[in-house]
């Protein structure tokens, strides 16, 4: 029985550390999430930038295309050098749009990216959670078995003391009856003794 509780009490110390162990890679994890979370925000706010610059440079495109054909329509001869300045910054302004675009994609896909690595870590936080149920309810099972245990080792060890005490006080009974039975002997012979000397 003190075997069984022995193998017990250390399987259930080993269960501790790999408890221990769990909730640190749970701790580690949630950080780690924390952080990722963090960068989506940033990333998120850096698309979101973006997009209002590419309406504001859309806008000025539109508004810069307009006035290439007001001073077209208006045949200003002595304004084609503007014109040209216009141009030029129509394309520097279109160069940069696209630029903008693909950044705006590049972030997008690693928002996608990062929010795939939080549902991956949210996956397995869940599969810790169940395991640290598991190994609680198994802790709770376990523990209940070794206070049975116990309780069954002290009923025996009571037991144990009470027929000590009746195996003593029998022997002395019998000590008892045997010092009657020598007595009662030792009168008997000197009955006998008397009645054959008469």
């Amino acid at each position: 029985m003190e075997t069984q509780l022995n193998e017990l009490q250390s399987k259930l110390d080993e269960q501790q550390d790999e408890y221990n162990t769990t909730i640190e890679e749970l701790r580690k994890k949630s950080s780690e999430q924390d952080g990722i979370h963090s960068e989506l925000e940033k990333e998120k706010q850096i698309a979101l930038e973006l997009e209002r610059s590419k309406i504001a440079l859309e806008k000025q495109v539109k508004e810069l295309n307009s006035r290439i054909t007001e001073l077209e329509t208006c045949a200003l001869n002595d304004n084609s050098r503007n014109i040209s300045r216009i141009q030029a910054r129509l394309d520097d302004v279109s160069q940069q749009l696209e630029t903008e675009s693909k950044e705006k994609m590049q972030l997008l896909q690693n928002a996608r990216k990062t929010e795939r690595t939080i549902r991956d870590l949210q996956n397995q936080l869940q599969e810790k959670e169940k395991y640290k149920a598991k190994y609680e309810e198994d802790m709770e099972r376990n523990e209940g078995k070794i206070k049975k245990m116990k309780a069954q080792i002290e009923e025996l060890e009571l037991s144990e003391s009470n027929l000590q005490i009746a195996k003593r006080r029998i022997e002395r009974e019998a000590n008892e009856q045997r010092e009657r039975a020598s007595r009662f002997e030792k009168e008997n012979e000197k009955l006998k003794a008397r009645i054959n000397a008469i």
